[in-house]
C-alpha cells in the first residue's frame, strides 16, 4: 500500500503518484527500473519494495489514464527491456547493465523535469454549479413542498460515460471539473463530498468537489425562488469544505495542511442561476440584493475571502457563459402578463446581466490579489470562449448550439450525434463542449484566460 512506502530525501514527492508519473515517463524501462534499484547495491528495503510494486501495479495503471496518454511524455526517454536483455545477453553482466540503468534513469529524469513542466497538485477542490457537479445532488433528498432537487442518476444521464453510468454529473460524459483534473495528470475529478458520507480518507487523496446543479452564489430562499432550499448553495459548499479541512488539520497537523492548501487548486464556478433569478427580479420591477448584479460579485468575492483565509491560494474561477443562449435562456417569459418569445435567438437582456456580473469578477479578482498577500488567480472566460464558437460552431464540429441533445428531463433517448451538440440538457453543455473549454481555460489561447492560463497556474509556485 501506497502508506508504507518510507521514502529517502532524494526521492521525497508528494504521492507515489508523483515518482509513478516520473517512472511512466521512462516507461520502457520499467523492467530495468527494477534491476537499477535490485542488483546495483541499493540496500534500501524501501526502494526495493517502491521498485517492484511500481514494475508490478503504477506502469500499467497510468498506462489507462488518457491524460498520460495525450501527453506521451514517454517519447524517446526509454531503453527498452528488449535492450535490457540484450545487453545481459552480450556479456556485460547484470551489475553491469544495472549500473547503466542507473545513469541512463538520472538522465532521463533530468530530461523530464524540462519536459513535464506541470506536476499534479496535492488536491484540487471544486465549488460550483451544474458544470462541475459530479454527484452530490444524488444525495438531495425529495421535499414535499419543493418535489425532487435537479438529479443526473438516471438514463440517459452519463449515456457516454465509461460503462454507460449515469453518476450524478449534468451531461452525457465527463463534465469541466473531470477535464481539468485530467489536464493536470489526474484520472477524473475528486469524488462528489456529499458520496463520501462526511468521512476524509487521506490515502491518495486528491481532494473534494461540492458542487451542486442549480446552485447559488446567494442562498437566501423566498417567495419567488425557494430553490435554495433544494440544491447546495455556495456558502454550504464553504460549510462542507470547513468540515473537509478540520478533518485533513487532525490527520495531516497545522504545518502540513498549510503546505498542500496553498499549492492545490481552488476551482470556482458560480452565478448562472443567480443571474437567471436577478433578471426575473428586474424584469417584476422588484428591487433586491439578489437582484443587482455587483452585489452578487461581492458576495462571491466574500467566499473567495474566506476561503483564501481558510489557506487557499490558486483560484481558478470560470466566469458565467452567455445564459441568454441556453436553452433554458431563450424560453418563453412573461412580463407584466405579456409572453415574449425569443424566436430562436439568444436573449440579450440575460446575456447583458452575464457581461456585467463577469466584468465585476475580473476587478474582483484583480483587487483582491493585489490585497491579499500569495493569492494568485486565472479567469477562464467561459462566455468568450462560447461566444467565439456559436460565431462559427462548425469550425469546432458543432452542427447544433441552440436545443439540447436530451430533452428535459433526459428520461427519453438523446440525439445520436452528441459531439456536435453544444448543449447537453437546458443549461449544461455536452462532454463535447466542456472538453473543448477546459482546454482552452488550462493551456488554449491567451484570449480565454485573464492574466494566465490554468497550466500556468498549476505550476506556480
Amino acid at each position: 500500500e501506497q502508506k508504507h512506502f518510507a521514502l529517502p530525501s532524494p526521492f521525497k514527492l508528494h504521492s507515489v503518484y508523483s515518482v509513478a508519473t516520473v517512472v511512466y515517463s521512462v516507461a520502457t524501462v520499467r523492467r530495468a527500473v527494477f534491476c537499477c534499484f535490485a542488483f546495483a547495491s541499493f540496500t534500501d528495503l524501501s526502494l526495493m519494495r517502491l521498485s517492484t510494486w511500481l514494475y508490478d501495479h503504477m506502469a500499467v495503471d497510468l498506462m489507462r489514464s488518457r491524460a498520460v496518454e495525450d501527453w506521451k511524455w514517454h517519447s524517446g526517454l526509454g531503453l527498452s527491456h528488449q535492450l535490457f536483455d540484450l545487453l545481459v545477453m552480450m556479456g556485460l553482466g547484470v551489475m553491469n547493465v544495472g549500473i547503466l540503468c542507473v545513469v541512463w534513469i538520472m538522465i532521463s529524469l533530468q530530461v523530464l523535469g524540462a519536459v513535464a513542466g506541470c506536476k499534479v497538485p496535492p488536491a484540487i477542490f471544486v465549488f460550483g454549479d451544474g458544470t462541475l457537479d459530479v454527484g452530490n445532488n444524488n444525495y438531495l433528498n425529495y421535499s414535499v413542498d419543493l418535489g425532487s432537487p435537479d438529479q443526473a442518476n438516471h438514463s440517459y444521464y452519463g449515456i457516454d460515460f465509461p460503462n454507460s453510468e449515469p453518476t450524478g454529473r449534468f451531461s452525457n460524459g465527463y463534465n469541466i471539473a473531470d477535464f481539468i483534473a485530467m489536464a493536470m495528470g489526474l484520472q477524473i475529478s475528486p469524488p462528489a463530498y456529499l458520496s463520501l458520507a462526511g468521512t476524509i480518507n487521506m490515502d491518495g487523496f486528491t481532494g473534494v468537489n461540492y458542487a451542486s446543479e442549480s446552485a447559488k452564489i446567494l442562498s437566501i430562499a423566498d417567495e419567488f425562488d425557494a430553490s435554495a432550499d433544494n440544491t447546495i448553495p455556495l456558502l454550504m459548499q464553504l460549510d462542507d469544505f470547513t468540515a473537509t479541512r478540520a478533518q485533513m488539520e487532525v490527520k495531516l497537523g497545522s504545518r502540513e495542511l498549510k503546505k498542500l492548501l496553498s499549492k492545490s487548486l481552488f476551482l470556482i464556478g458560480i452565478g448562472s442561476w443567480d443571474l437567471f433569478y436577478a433578471w426575473r427580479l428586474q424584469t417584476m420591477g422588484i428591487k433586491y440584493n439578489q437582484a443587482d448584479v455587483p452585489y452578487l460579485a461581492r458576495s462571491l468575492g466574500a467566499s473567495i475571502k474566506a476561503l483564501y483565509d481558510a489557506g487557499a491560494r490558486k483560484f481558478g474561477v470560470i466566469n458565467v457563459p452567455p445564459i441568454g443562449c441556453s436553452p433554458a435562456g431563450r424560453w418563453p417569459w412573461r412580463v407584466r402578463g405579456h409572453v415574449i418569445v425569443v424566436r430562436g435567438r439568444c436573449d440579450g437582456s440575460k446575456n447583458e446581466l452575464a457581461v456585467e456580473f463577469n466584468n465585476g469578477v475580473r476587478r474582483l479578482m484583480a483587487n483582491l490579489s493585489s490585497e491579499l498577500d500569495g493569492l494568485r488567480y486565472s479567469i477562464g472566460d467561459f462566455y468568450g470562449f462560447a461566444n467565439a464558437t456559436f460565431a462559427n460552431p462548425s469550425a469546432a464540429g458543432f452542427v447544433d448550439i441552440t436545443s439540447e441533445c436530451c430533452a428535459y428531463p433526459c428520461d427519453s433517448p438523446p440525439c445520436q450525434n452528441r459531439t456536435q451538440y453544444w448543449f447537453w440538457d437546458v443549461s449544461n453543455p455536452t462532454e463535447q463542449a466542456a472538453k473543448l473549454a477546459a482546454a482552452a481555460f488550462y493551456d488554449g489561447p491567451a484570449q480565454f484566460t485573464v492574466p494566465i492560463s490554468f497550466k500556468k497556474l498549476v505550476q506556480r509556485k
